[in-house]
């Protein structure tokens, strides 16, 4: 079960943007897991299940999480020789993530575990409880959301 602690914590870490607050909860959902009845089958899907709740706990409580500041400080921009070029890749990164961040939660978390973190439909369906078809409705409406977003946004720049 330990085996899936890196795993927890990043996910952890993605949910909360708080690197310290996202350890913490790793180890509370391990702690949690650890002492329920040890007859009870854990796997990775149910600590993924523990850990989300646990944040929604903890968003709840301290409305303190940073989604999108984590993920920009995370996902390191590519370092280009013309500090222009830098900006200007900061800033479509910085605004696609504030438009992921404005998607519905289950459909965020599903795009985010297929665009970002890599899973396939099949484990982002077990990570996340669901069905494969439900997990392919999450991404299809997260992408068609993100789509028509962007498109507006560069609708009011054409103008």
């Amino acid at each position: 079960m330990l085996e899936y602690y890196k795993e927890i914590l990043n996910y952890v870490s993605k949910l909360v943007g708080d690197k310290e607050s996202a350890k913490d909860i790793a180890q509370e959902t391990f702690v949690r897991v650890m002492e329920l009845d040890s007859n009870k089958q854990i796997n990775r899907s149910f600590l993924y299940k523990t850990a989300r709740n646990i944040v929604i706990d903890e968003l709840r409580k301290n409305k303190k999480f940073s989604h999108v500041e984590f993920l920009e400080e995370t996902f390191s921009i590519p370092k280009y020789e013309q500090p222009d070029e830098i900006v200007i890749e900061d800033n479509q990164y910085k605004n696609l993530m504030k438009i992921v961040n404005t998607l519905p939660s289950r459909s965020k978390e599903a795009f985010i575990f297929h665009a970002i973190d890599g899973y396939s439909r099949k484990e982002i369906a077990e990570i996340m409880g669901i069905s494969q078809n439900a997990v392919e409705k999450h991404i299809t409406r997260a992408t068609k959301k993100l789509q028509e977003k962007l498109t507006n946004k560069v609708g009011q720049l054409e103008r």
